[in-house]
């Protein structure tokens, strides 16, 4: 017994120790990577010129170190599983001019990719910065050229003003202690992925399924001659469940499900997986057997749950809204919503707030808190994008806009592994509702307004997804739910977000990967009563039977 407690005390020691060298290694080699990009940012700043021309004016290095996996099974068979050894790639900005004009064309956060070494090797990392830079000056030598003559042939009219091309920081020295130690099992999660796959086995309905597992941990270092001296980490692992089938009319139609968290030991443990893929699973399996929506409809809708909160980030979060984006011509801000600000763009009972470093709301994580932006902004803690229905503020980077001149630090790095870049989006979007109604009168309110119209029923959506999305019809009698397949919707945009019928008081928080780059949260109403919104049939092609029957299905 003694020897056993012993040998416990020895593993324990020896894991200790193996995570204190771990440490210690990580340390040294942040301190070379930031060495290399320091002394070759100091030499070009330094010496980077060429006769009759001037100096640049800012030089930004960005280094990038990633892990990365991906796993996916099928009918409880591993299909592939893949793991790339820790890669690197860096970045180099580089401008001509001045903080007023420079030579960027393309206001966007994507610059020139050079590779880098897998190891952190001072020499080669200082070489592949010296051969990319010597590149992009010259071309941002010409870009410049190109653009002052572009000015010169299309004066600003008189009385306007050109906002400067970059907005003036101070620098920033943001070197965070180690995050928690990203855990990836891969035989693990080999094993789980098999047997979570193998549930499909009970659905011969199912002609196409699986069971996919990615992620990645990355760290960012940047150096710039601002003086800013940053490091970013993220991490990131999805696992996603897939499946298709084809309806007793002949309509194909699959659906995808989804969980996300910052670490694989954050992730629901299997048996809570088991649950959702059954639940998923079961969901297809009555949609396979609902009659379509057979006859036009046009009146109140009641969205719950994921067709909620799809409809705030789809109004909300996509390119053109609460982003300030400044066009390519580098004169106006693109289409977005800037000349509204100080209107009314929304329900009055609703106001949106952007946090950043919040990262718990009601116990649970939220994925999109951070401290500092990629562009070296420290961002305000708190932001009311939006009061009462009306429009105050936009987020925004380093690229001042007609309308919104100053960074809200808002630039967030994308979660690519084999490039760097970074784009304007929120850390989590709080959109808080008063007076909303508890969610047991939601529907009565609906059954109301149907009434009211003189309808004998109305819809309750809970998702969208395409043929596969979420449709209740609810007689107005007795409230009775019966599951639909969808039709077409009409849009549902802005305006019809003004004027809301009834709001939730109840909120939704979720996680997820905003517009497939960034991490982002939602705080969001759980359900809102939409006033007119007309549904019209689908008019889908029927796809042909197979020859034979899929193999599970005869047997």
């Amino acid at each position: 017994m003694m020897l056993k407690i012993k040998s416990s005390y020895t593993l324990l020691f020896c894991l200790l120790c193996g995570i204190n060298l771990l440490s210690a290694q990580n340390q040294e080699e942040d301190k070379l990577i930031f060495k290399a990009l320091q002394d070759e940012l100091n030499r070009n700043k330094n010496e980077l010129y060429l006769p009759g021309f001037d100096k640049p004016f800012f030089i930004s290095y960005t280094f990038n170190r990633a892990h990365s996996f991906e796993i996916s099974a099928s009918l409880g068979a591993l299909i592939s599983s893949l793991e790339s050894p820790r890669s690197s790639v860096a970045s180099i900005r580089l401008l001509q001019g001045n903080y007023h004009l420079n030579n960027e064309f393309k206001y966007y956060g994507q610059f020139t990719d050079i590779r880098m070494p897998c190891e952190a090797d001072y020499n080669i990392i200082r070489r592949n910065l010296w051969m990319g830079t010597d590149i992009v000056y010259k071309n941002a030598l010409q870009e410049y050229a190109n653009k002052t003559a572009y000015f010169k042939e299309n004066p600003i009219a008189k009385g306007e003003t050109y906002p400067d091309d970059l907005s003036k920081i101070k620098p920033v020295v943001y070197l965070p202690a180690s995050k928690p130690a990203f855990h990836f099992d891969r035989r693990k999660w080999e094993d789980n992925l098999r047997e979570l796959s193998a549930i499909f086995k009970n659905y011969p309905d199912f002609f196409n399924s699986s069971v996919n597992l990615g992620g990645a941990e990355i760290d960012i270092y940047k150096q710039t001659t601002e003086g800013s001296r940053l490091k970013h980490s993220q991490s990131y692992v999805m696992l996603s469940v897939q499946a298709s089938l084809r309806s007793e009319d002949g309509i194909l139609f699959g659906d995808v499900w989804s969980t996300i968290a910052s670490n694989p030991d954050d992730l629901p443990d299997i048996e809570e997986l088991k649950k959702q893929i059954i639940a998923f699973s079961d969901n297809l399996i009555r949609l396979k057997n609902a009659e379509p929506i057979s006859e036009y409809y046009s009146g109140p809708i009641l969205f719950e749950d994921d067709a909620c909160e799809q409809i705030f980030s789809d109004n909300l979060l996509n390119y053109n809204s609460l982003f300030a984006k400044r066009k390519l011509d580098a004169r106006e801000s693109g289409k977005t919503l800037e000349k509204r600000i100080g209107k009314k763009i929304i329900d009055s009972r609703l106001t949106i707030k952007n946090y950043s470093s919040l990262d718990k709301y009601k116990n649970i994580s939220l994925l999109g808190a951070y401290e500092i932006d990629a562009e070296g902004v420290v961002p305000a803690q708190e932001i009311t994008l939006v009061e009462n229905g009306i429009l105050t503020h936009l987020l925004n980077g380093r690229y001042p806009t007609k309308y919104t001149t100053e960074s809200t630090g808002s630039s967030r790095y994308t979660l690519s592994v084999g490039r760097i870049s970074f784009t304007t989006a929120p850390g989590t979007l709080h959109i808080s509702a008063k007076d909303g109604l508890k969610p047991e009168k939601m529907k009565k309110a609906l059954i109301k307004a149907a009434r009211e119209e003189g309808l004998d029923y109305a819809y309750i959506v809970r998702k969208f997804a395409g043929q596969a999305s979420l449709v209740y019809k609810v007689d107005v009698k007795d409230g009775k739910e019966t599951m639909v397949r969808a039709g077409n919707f009409s849009p549902i945009n802005l305006p019809k977000l003004k004027r809301l019928l009834a709001i939730s008081a109840k909120e939704r928080i979720s996680n997820y990967i905003l517009n497939q780059e960034v991490l982002t949260s939602l705080i969001c109403p759980s359900a809102i009563l939409v006033e007119d919104i007309e549904i019209n049939p689908s008019e889908l092609r029927k796809s042909k039977e197979p020859v034979l029957l899929f193999p599970l299905k005869r047997e």
